[in-house]
């Protein structure tokens, strides 16, 4: 929440017109359940493979910047975020920890979802939360 709350804020100072969409694990999707009851809310528990962005409760000051700029929420399986990982690997030989790969789980979800085309995607790929 806290990332994705300021990337709002720089996002739309700099390019308003800019969609901004958030991802969360659908097992621990705290700002898309507040989004959608208009107040910060509690879950009950959450999953833990995507650690980094495991969180019962945003905080306010989190919730009130998003609820005003982010235009969308996508939540990912576990499984769309072990494919993720698979593919920026792929990519660029880059092993991404469960959240950092968030963002690219997320991009795929919202272009199947949308059917988006010839639209430019920007993903905010982070954390090192891999140990060997």
């Amino acid at each position: 929440g806290g990332m994705l709350a300021g990337i709002a804020a720089y996002v739309k100072r700099v390019r308003p017109a800019t969609m901004v969409i958030g991802v969360e694990a659908e097992e621990a999707a705290g700002m898309t359940s507040s989004l959608r009851a208009g107040k910060p809310v509690t879950l009950d528990s959450v999953g833990l493979f995507v650690d980094g962005a495991a969180v019962k409760t945003i905080g306010q000051e989190t919730f009130r910047v998003c609820s005003s700029l982010v235009d969308d929420m996508v939540t990912v399986s576990n499984d769309e975020v072990c494919a993720a990982i698979k593919d920026i690997f792929n990519d660029t030989r880059v092993i991404q920890e469960p959240a950092g790969a968030l963002a690219v789980a997320g991009v795929k979800k919202f272009i199947e979802r949308t059917g988006s085309r010839d639209c430019t995607f920007a993903a905010t790929t982070s954390g090192s939360n891999i140990d060997f």
